[in-house]
């Protein structure tokens, strides 16, 4: 007969003190809460402090993070911090964005679900997000808004796409990039989701993220833009990416041959999706704003 281990007792009355406690919490676990943060979180500790304090300005809100195999001590550094009923951490061994955030995408309990990287600084101020969701609850077809970059062709190389990319009135638009990136979560899993062949497990998927957009404009969906400074100013992108600094042969590699994909399968339909675009911003009264860089 198997024997089944005892329970320690004193492990027992922390349990009990630990339930007692979380009853008498003012942090309750929203079943559905009113947005998810999803974090792709990969070898950037010194940048968590941040990152926590500043999701946190902006509400109660359910945290998930994406800890894909850092050896730098970011995973003990959330679990130290993610204390909230709402806060999750998803381990993987380094699979890159395109596999773990799908896998986070479809395990988030918001409806609307924001995409943010480990590198990103969160503004001070809050209004992003809330007028992020007004949008989405004024246009019940839109299924992404991006606030890095907005493309306003079908190019997925940004060296000719028309690129806005700053303080612009919100407008529908071809296509956006993480992040944020924020996804309608029932529209994003009608689409499919990520194309996972944009890159295998552990290499970056560069153009994913824009490769959707398109799909969505075919799908019947729409995509807006409306700038976030969580990269820094307009014009400025930062060189020291993760994927820049232990991936960047793969991704110069990867980025090639999905421009090239995104090129095959989308070129034909280019002049439906602007046409789209148009339809989208005259319909709604918004006037698309001449690319500023």
């Amino acid at each position: 007969m198997r024997v089944v281990p005892t329970v320690d007792p004193k492990l027992i009355e922390r349990v009990k003190a630990d339930k007692a406690r979380r009853r008498t919490s003012a942090m309750k676990y929203h079943d559905r809460p009113r947005v998810s943060f999803v974090v792709h979180s990969f070898n950037r500790v010194s940048n968590i402090d941040q990152l926590l304090a500043g999701l946190r300005r902006v509400g109660d809100h359910e945290l998930i993070v994406c800890e894909d195999g850092s050896l730098d001590g970011s995973h003990e550094k959330w679990m130290s911090n993610l204390k909230r009923p709402n806060d999750f951490l998803i381990h993987s061994n380094d699979l890159h964005e395109i596999r773990i955030l799908d896998r986070a995408i479809r395990f988030a309990r918001a409806e609307i679900v924001c995409l943010v990287q480990d590198d990103d600084l969160i503004p001070r101020e809050s209004s992003w997000l809330d007028v992020a969701l007004k949008r989405f609850k004024t246009y019940p077809n839109l299924a992404i808004i991006g606030g890095f970059m907005g493309f306003r062709s079908f190019h997925p190389d940004p060296n000719k796409a028309k690129r806005i990319w700053g303080p612009a009135p919100f407008q529908f638009i071809q296509h956006v990039n993480i992040g944020p990136y924020f996804l309608r979560r029932h529209q994003y899993e009608a689409l499919g989701g990520w194309d996972y062949s944009f890159s295998r497990a552990g290499e970056p998927g560069i153009c994913f993220d824009n490769e959707l957009c398109l799909r969505a404009w075919i799908g019947g969906y729409q995509v807006g833009y409306s700038f976030v400074p969580l990269k820094g100013p307009p014009g400025h992108y930062s060189l020291d990416g993760g994927t820049v600094l232990f991936s960047g042969s793969v991704r110069r590699r990867n980025q090639l041959r999905n421009q090239q994909k995104i090129s095959e399968i989308y070129g034909k339909q280019a002049r439906r999706i602007d046409r789209l675009v148009s339809e989208a911003n005259r319909s709604a009264g918004l006037a698309q704003v001449k690319p500023l860089l």
